[in-house]
């Protein structure tokens, strides 16, 4: 598992350069599947994954323990409607005159005891369907 700043840094930017992700935030959809996803194709790619250490893991999305010991924790549609809202409320509203500060969708990666010291904060934006089409159009 990843152990360093640099580790982490890259595992990060990972998961808030996937393509389904961004499209799952943008949707306020809180699909753990691509969370998942995404932290597994970093490991898949850097090494380091050894059978049974994801019990140590622990992931959390706006605050909320999602995964831990080995399996996700998700109690029903209350828990959806919660980690929808944050997703929701963390967005730019389509019509605001100038964006609002400090809105972000916080996803916290812990790989515990297997995955060492380091940390960072990572950055990154949405990917709507309105962003796709002015962009396919582009022409310079």
């Amino acid at each position: 598992f990843p152990g360093s700043d640099a580790d982490a840094r890259r595992v990060g930017k990972q998961v808030v350069n996937s393509p389904l992700f961004k499209c799952a935030v943008s949707g306020n959809d809180p699909n753990t599947g691509r969370l998942a996803g995404a932290i597994g194709s970093f490991l898949g790619k850097f090494g380091g994954y050894e059978e049974g250490s994801e019990a140590d893991m622990t992931l959390t999305l706006g605050g909320r323990i999602i995964f831990s010991r080995g399996k996700f924790v998700l109690e029903g549609d209350e828990v959806e409607r919660e980690l929808s809202d944050h997703m929701l409320h963390a967005g730019f509203g389509e019509h605001d005159e100038y964006p609002v500060h400090q809105k972000f969708v916080e996803i916290g990666i812990d790989f515990g005891e297997a995955g060492g010291n380091g940390s960072a904060i990572v950055l990154g934006s949405d990917l709507t369907k309105e962003y796709v089409v002015v962009n396919a159009d582009y022409r310079s």
